[in-house]
């Protein structure tokens, strides 16, 4: 799955905290590096642009961005597992 557009992430975050538990979503975001699940917090729960991110954590806005990008595919790929199956 490839998430093209920030439109679709946020659309993809949207639905995990409507069809996840707030216990399912936490345990899945403790999985991750703790700067990947700071930056995806303070995106989603605090409302922070990604200047805004890059700025409080003293880094670039593209490494933010990938970051960012690299934690929605990880959640993906841990609430759709059969999708990473190897035959």
């Amino acid at each position: 799955m490839k998430f093209n557009s920030n439109k679709e992430r946020s659309a993809y975050w949207v639905y995990l905290q409507e069809t996840y538990t707030s216990v399912e979503l936490e345990d899945a975001l403790q999985l991750l590096k703790p700067v990947i699940r700071e930056i995806l917090l303070l995106h989603y729960r605090e409302g922070l642009t990604f200047v805004e991110t890059a700025a409080k954590l003293k880094r670039s806005v593209s490494i933010i961005r990938n970051h960012h990008n690299r934690g929605i595919y990880q959640l993906y790929r841990h609430f759709n597992p059969r999708f990473f199956e190897t035959a």
